[in-house]
Formats: C-alpha cells, structure tokens, sequence
C-alpha cells in the first residue's frame, strides 16, 4: 500500500513540483548564478575528469553492481531532477529540461555552497542523492566526484566547483539523451 503511494503519478509529480519548486523561489538569483558561473568558466575543463570517472563506472562496473541487491535499491529508479516521467525514456524526459537546465544553476550552486565545506559534507551530498531518487551504488560513486568538486572548491573557489559541477551535469544529460539515439 505504502510502497504503491510513493510510486504513483500523484506522489511523483508532486515530489517534482517541490524539487523544482525550491529552485524557482530563487529566480532573483538566477543573473547572479550566471555570473559566478561565467567567473568559474575556467575550471569546465576539469568536468571531463568528474563525468570520466561516471562513465567509466557505468562502463566497467555498472552491470555487475546492478546484480547486488542493497547497493541496487532505489525508492524511484531514476533521478526525479530529469522529471517526473523520466522512467518513459526520451519524451519523459525532453518536456522537462529546460527545468533541469535552470534547477542547475540553482541547486549545483547551493550543494558547492554547503556540501564542500567539509569531507563529512561531500559524503552528505553523495548520500542526499538517494532521495533523488538514485541507485545506492550510483550515490557511491559520486563521492569520488564530489571530494573532485572539494579539491577545485578549496583550490580555486566556489565558482570553479560550482561551473564544473554544472558542466559535468550537462554532460550527464547530453550523455543521456544520445543514449535514446541508437
């Protein structure tokens, strides 16, 4: 019964509603997040290192972490940030993205802003990403990703994590959608 709530149309989408909703509280922002990104714009060359280090995951090892049961789980099946019918494939999703593209510059903001202040703190964000929607084994992985993210925000600052965070997530979708096309 309760497991049948948290799958329906219904609780999706309002779960949606609330994810994109706190970004949309911080439309004022938006010009300013555009800014600091354009300031970091120099440390997008380092978003292929994190989005490798995803791709080389999915390559080698995905399938066999697949067939482990605890680190298989997830309460969605895929990430809700990509939209609240990203389980029907590519026109689940397409509806969707420029709402991806603006939570972006929002979110990836906010989780540099908080969750690299500290090793503790990278390991929060990795996990966060359960209530995302996220595989437990796929939550695992970004925590090599995310002390990469530390390792620019303590060297260069926030709006160097901030831009190869964001780019890295733009590749993730651009990667994504050209899985559609085979």
């Amino acid at each position: 019964m309760i497991e049948e709530f948290f799958q329906s149309d219904g609780f999706i989408i309002g779960y949606y509603v609330l994810t994109v909703g706190a970004s949309l509280l911080l439309i004022k922002e938006t010009k300013k997040r555009i800014k600091d990104l354009r300031a970091g714009i120099n440390s997008v060359k380092y978003a292929p290192i994190a989005f490798g280090i995803l791709f080389a995951y999915v390559i080698f090892a995905y399938d066999f972490v697949e067939t482990i049961p605890v680190l298989n789980w997830s309460w969605l099946g895929y990430n809700i940030a990509f939209g609240p019918f990203a389980d029907q494939g590519l026109w689940g999703i397409v509806p969707f993205v420029p709402l991806l593209v603006y939570m972006f510059i929002h979110i990836n903001y906010v989780e540099e802003l908080y969750f690299r202040r500290s090793k503790k703190m990278v390991i929060v964000w990795a996990v966060i990403h359960i209530a995302m929607g996220v595989k437990i084994h796929m939550a695992l992985i970004l925590i090599p990703i995310g002390f990469l993210f530390k390792y620019i925000y303590d060297r260069k600052g926030i709006n160097h994590s901030y831009a190869m965070h964001f780019a890295t997530n733009i590749l993730v979708v651009l990667t994504l959608f050209l899985s559609f096309i085979r």
